[in-house]
């Protein structure tokens, strides 16, 4: 028949026809924002509070973020108290402990207290800590059951461990 086309359509057109009717876009699903819990941590003091202590100059900070502040705490909880301290003094920490090191342990950790109040990251206080290269006996530490006052030392031998236990 003239003025029809006899040409087969494209396997293009195909597709298209067999395609389901396309629909609008669908709403997109609504970006969900997590809070970061390490935020809770974060402190906002203000200004760090410059200090000396036998010469040793330093700025307490007192402004840190949740991770900072995670940091600290890592450092404490491990009692690694020079870190503790570089965390918020920006790295006097190990000056400021050697400055320390001829004082008592009761001493040292009243300061370090104080250095660590005023960061605003602690409220609680560590308990006395030994300053560097002292003299210890084969390492041992006095518990601080000891120091609390909660146990005693004898100057009697202990008898010697079978390793066995008692039977009660």
């Amino acid at each position: 028949m003239p003025g029809t086309s006899t040409r087969k359509p494209s396997s293009r057109a195909k597709a298209a026809a067999a395609a389901p009717p396309s629909e609008p876009n669908p709403p997109a699903e609504p970006a969900v924002e997590r809070f970061d819990i390490l935020a809770e941590l974060a402190v906002d003091g203000g200004e760090p509070q410059p200090i000396v202590l036998f010469g040793v100059e330093a700025d307490v900070r007192r402004t840190f973020t949740g991770e900072e502040a995670a940091t600290f705490h890592g450092h404490l909880a491990k009692n690694h108290v020079r870190e503790a301290i570089d965390v918020i003094t920006d790295g006097a920490g190990e000056a400021l402990w050697e400055a320390t090191k001829h004082l008592p342990p009761e001493v040292v950790a009243r300061l370090l207290n104080k250095v660590i109040a005023l960061s605003g990251l602690s409220e609680g206080e560590l308990r006395p800590l030994s300053p560097p290269l002292s003299a210890r006996m084969a390492g041992a530490v006095r518990s601080q059951a000891y120091a609390d006052g909660m146990a005693s030392i004898s100057d009697k031998p202990s008898a010697t461990s079978t390793g066995e236990t008692a039977d009660n």
